[in-house]
């Protein structure tokens, strides 16, 4: 009795699934601006090696236009929780300690969010197409090598006011809350 009524709730179960299977299944997005939060919320040690331990606890969101750019940075997410991780590891004390260095922080991570879904998508930076959109396997193999490059490049911090912002898929970035235990 127990495995027919096993195999009739699994049945059931497919059945509710096939309106959302035929209808695409993919993520449902409003056309318009569109809040997208990172969950759950990236907690990183920061300081450097040798340092007692410090930790930045960041709840964000990215802002999308329209629902094309906020299926795009939905689909991203891993990539986009990757270079955060990155970018709140290699602060310091001294740049998020006061609120110009959150806002740099803040509007740093938006720029190297866009480079990197930019990168993905074959463009880069300057506007110029990569050549990624190919589907040959070098292609791919190129694209994984620079998704690389953009986690591991390490670029010269520019001060805020030098600080030149990168359109892509993402508008902005909002910090929802951001606790720094020093």
């Amino acid at each position: 009795m127990k495995v027919v009524l096993k195999r009739l709730v699994v049945w059931m179960a497919g059945m509710l699934a096939l309106p959302v299977l035929a209808s695409g299944g993919g993520p449902k997005v409003a056309e318009g601006v569109n809040y997208i939060p990172l969950t759950p919320a990236l907690v990183v040690n920061y300081g450097g090696p040798g340092s007692k331990p410090r930790y930045i606890k960041a709840e964000l969101s990215l802002r999308a236009e329209n629902a094309e750019n906020a299926v795009e940075v939905m689909h991203h997410l891993p990539l986009i929780r990757d270079r955060m991780i990155s970018i709140l590891s290699s602060q310091t004390e001294e740049s998020i300690s006061t609120p110009e260095g959150k806002e740099y922080v803040r509007l740093y991570a938006l720029s190297e969010i866009n480079k990197a879904l930019l990168q993905v998508q074959g463009h880069s930076v300057d506007g110029h197409d990569t050549g990624h959109s190919k589907t040959n396997g070098s292609a791919k193999a190129s694209a994984v090598s620079d998704a690389a490059e953009v986690k591991d490049a390490k670029p010269a911090v520019p001060s805020l006011a030098d600080l030149k912002p990168v359109k892509g898929p993402a508008s902005d970035l909002f910090f929802n809350n951001f606790v720094v235990q020093k």
